[in-house]
């Protein structure tokens, strides 16, 4: 049986033709960018909407929402943000993004549909800090090829990150269904041994 060569388009491309393998997310609405943190200072809606509408319209999979950029003001900041962008959100689930498990809960509660976890690792704080929260959610899950050594260097430290992760997950209660990996994978500029 011959081999197809390995630059022939194969079923991976065929799945990203039809978006089966690849889900954008719009992570414009983020406060620790400058203007959207005015906006949520100034409690400027009408910038946020617009913002939410324009990645709509740009065909998002998912809406990030992340209202980190004030320290100490994330989990009334990420409240009012999630009011916003619901008015205009319509199908479009949401994406919560926070580092802090404490303002996911509080997001997860506020949200009208099941939203995506943006993130979880193998990070020892992260892990534990959010999996007993996620046990059991209705929820996508964001996991992120990371542990406490920090970014993968090779394919096979992303194909064991990634496998721990999922089993890890499955634990939880998520079917593969609702696990999106990140590979994590670096731009060979930033890595000059590469």
């Amino acid at each position: 049986m011959r081999r197809r060569p390995s630059h022939a388009p194969g079923p991976a491309a065929d799945a990203i033709k039809r978006g089966d393998m690849f889900r954008i997310i719009g992570e414009l609405i983020n406060t620790t960018r400058k203007k959207v943190k005015e906006a949520a200072e100034a409690r400027d809606a009408g910038f946020i909407r617009d913002l939410a509408e324009r990645q709509i319209q740009a065909g998002v999979a998912w809406l990030d929402v992340n209202g980190g950029g004030r320290a100490g003001h994330e989990p009334e900041v990420m409240s009012w943000l999630l009011d916003v962008v619901q008015e205009v959100s319509g199908d479009v689930p949401l994406s919560l993004d926070s580092n802090d498990p404490a303002v996911l809960r509080l997001a997860y509660e506020k949200v009208h549909r099941p939203p995506l976890i943006n993130s979880i690792s193998l990070e020892t704080g992260r892990w534990e800090g959010l999996s007993p929260f996620l046990k059991d959610r209705d929820c996508d899950v964001l996991a992120l090829c990371m542990d406490d050594s920090g970014l993968p260097k090779t394919l096979e430290e992303i194909l064991n990150r990634a496998d721990r992760l999922v089993r890890g997950l499955n634990e939880l209660g998520f079917s593969n269904n609702r696990i999106y990996i990140d590979p994590l994978i670096q731009p060979i500029a930033t890595d000059a041994t590469k």
